[in-house]
């Protein structure tokens, strides 16, 4: 794997997600890489913590794209069961269920993962990685206030 994937790689399964999941968006890869590419730079990673973070990823990496591939697929599932031509609640309620447990999968593994990660790092880039996710967090609450905000006002105006 390159420094380039191993980031791609780090920031997927420590950052996308969060923000995936809250803005309700696909994120194109050359993105990810990008923002891969911005952590590592801010945390300013030596080259043997880019081979330890290598190895944590390497460890998990099965058990994140079953569980990637499995919200996918929930997702999808709740998508039609949203648009299915007959309204059905129970339906659109168990399919969303379904999604909540893929992604409270997820959330378990990318929460151990952040812990093997954060022991590799320095006090300094702990402290470097805290202000990377708040910035993150910063970002997904500014977008869904401005739905919301788009929604109380018209959400239709310029159209």
């Amino acid at each position: 794997m390159t420094r380039k994937t191993i980031a791609a790689v780090a920031a997927t399964a420590l950052l996308v997600p969060a923000l995936l999941a809250a803005a309700g968006q696909a994120v194109h890869e050359p993105e990810v890489q990008g923002l891969a590419q911005r952590v590592i730079e801010r945390l300013d990673l030596t080259p043997e913590q880019v081979k330890e973070v290598r190895g944590i990823l390497a460890s998990h990496k099965d058990e994140l794209t079953f569980e990637l591939k499995r919200i996918q697929a929930t997702r999808g599932t709740m998508f039609d069961a949203i648009h299915a031509d007959t309204f059905s609640e129970a339906e659109i309620r168990n399919a969303a269920g379904a999604v909540g447990r893929a992604e409270a999968d997820l959330a378990v593994t990318r929460g151990k993962v952040a812990q093997e990660v954060r022991k590799v790092l320095t006090p300094e880039q702990q402290a470097k990685a805290k202000e990377v996710l708040a910035d993150a967090r910063a970002v997904v609450q500014g977008m869904i206030s401005r739905m919301v905000e788009r929604l109380n006002s018209d959400p239709l105006a310029g159209v």
